[in-house]
């Protein structure tokens, strides 16, 4: 592997962008121009058609980036728990500082206790004495930049490799661009924008989440034009941070990960600008795209799934760094070569905590409530605990059916019995699957939240 740096490692830059839908990026085939950045940069990269989210929710799904394992594994399972469970667990992040790389995380508000071994860990995030403002949500993706280039250009040990983690949120809800964005995808709109509403007159946001509170077809439209129009905010963030390594000879040797957390529902199902209560596709499904030019074919799409645990594990191995045992994903590196060519390894997923009382299919609380899935390329299984009679199932052929409308239970017997018992096997080593209860969410936890459209109507 040709040397990046003095000491022979390629640098590594994360980037994730905040409920980011891979279909709504040019790379992926989207028709409007949102992402001009990112699609650059997946030509020059391997991208990967289907990847898939270890969980619905931020506090679940980025130590599953970090770590290689599923929510059950490194113990973070809802909002409001103690994030110092990950205490322990190796992270992408120590296998790195072991390697001595320099650490720098911007995140732009995300605190889960991922921020031991960082060197730097940059959460526009303020503490009381005691800790408790765990959570300050920012949408500021071209800061989020500043700082990153800031930190590449006054770094003391510029002969070490590096190791950049940059969070992008412009995406997350409520969707408000902007100018000129604003109006890019939509322009002349004149119409309400109830979307972006916590709660109105008798309206909680959890009724427009969940179909209750119907809004005119128009309106919606409007709603995915801001949403297009949030992800050309941080695409264009995206492309100060690349323009700002070209210029600094770093970006032919710097290992780039594009990725995001979860998805976004947009109406599908019924379910209207969230994420983290449904597992369909909408939800669970997240761009992946990796390019190191000097070790990776440019321009290839990988056609099988991917995981986000998968990201760990081949970042190590493109680095040449050896991978540790007891991870649950594996690395991408032999599909990317064509040295892997059956069917992908299944993937796991599972929902998050339910902040909505207008939630229709969430019958239980707790872990033991969690939606949860297993994917193959080409069918996936949903388990939906309910109180008493045993878990509603649903079944999809995915390749006749990529929309997910028709519940196929029973028409493929084999591959459905392979999914459950696959399923049923992990969840039966999950040790917080009796687990009914959810801790209570401090109050200025709940605020924060609050501010993300979470808690409007929150089951208390």
């Amino acid at each position: 592997m040709p040397a990046s740096t003095p000491r022979g490692r390629p640098n590594v830059l994360l980037i994730t962008v905040d409920t980011l839908r891979p279909d709504h990026l040019g790379c992926y085939g989207y028709s409007r121009p949102t992402s001009p950045y990112i699609d650059t940069l997946a030509r020059r990269g391997v991208l990967f058609r289907v990847a898939i989210t270890a969980a619905g929710r931020t506090v679940q799904s980025f130590p599953s980036i970090l770590t290689g394992v599923y929510p059950m594994a490194h113990g973070l399972r809802y909002e409001g728990q103690n994030y110092e469970i990950l205490a322990g667990r190796l992270t992408l992040t120590r296998a790195l500082k072991d390697s001595d790389y320099e650490c720098f995380a911007v995140t732009q508000g995300l605190n889960v206790g991922l921020h031991r071994d960082f060197d730097i860990y940059d959460p526009d995030i303020y503490l009381d004495p005691q800790g408790n403002k765990v959570y300050l949500p920012a949408k500021n993706d071209s800061d989020a930049s500043r700082k990153a280039i800031q930190w590449l250009r006054g770094r003391k040990r510029k002969d070490a490799p590096f190791f950049l983690w940059v969070r992008y949120n412009a995406p997350h809800w409520p969707y408000d661009p902007p100018a000129p964005y604003a109006e890019t995808f939509d322009p002349g709109y004149r119409g309400p924008h109830t979307f972006n509403e916590e709660a109105g007159p008798g309206v909680e946001r959890g009724d427009i989440i969940f179909g209750r509170t119907r809004l005119p077809e128009r309106e919606v439209r409007h709603a995915v034009a801001h949403y297009d129009g949030e992800v050309a905010v941080a695409d264009r963030a995206a492309g100060e941070l690349f323009r700002a390594l070209e210029s600094m000879g770093l970006l032919a040797g710097t290992i780039v990960v594009v990725t995001a957390d979860h998805g976004e529902s947009l109406g599908e199902h019924d379910y209207f600008f969230e994420h983290g209560a449904y597992l369909y596709e909408q939800t669970v499904r997240v761009p992946l795209i990796i390019s190191y030019p000097p070790s990776l074919p440019p321009g290839a799409v990988v056609e099988s799934q991917a995981r986000t645990v998968d990201i760990m594990p081949t970042v190590l191995e493109v680095a040449g760094l050896p991978t540790p045992g007891g991870l649950q994903g594996a690395s991408l590196v032999p599909r990317i070569r064509g040295q892997e060519t059956g069917p992908a390894p299944l993937a796991y997923s599972e929902s998050g905590r339910n902040f909505y009382r207008e939630n229709p299919r969430q019958y239980v609380e707790g872990v033991a409530g969690k939606w949860r899935m297993m994917r193959s390329d080409h069918y996936k299984l949903i388990m939906i605990p309910t109180k008493s009679g045993g878990p509603l199932w649903e079944f999809y052929d995915l390749q006749t059916d990529p929309g997910e409308a028709t519940n196929a239970l029973g028409s493929h017997a084999e591959e459905e019995a392979a999914l459950r018992k696959t399923l049923l096997d992990l969840v039966a080593g999950d040790p917080g699957r009796n687990d009914r209860e959810e801790p209570p969410l401090p109050p200025d936890l709940e605020e924060n939240l609050r501010s993300l459209g979470y808690v409007g109507g929150v089951k208390k």
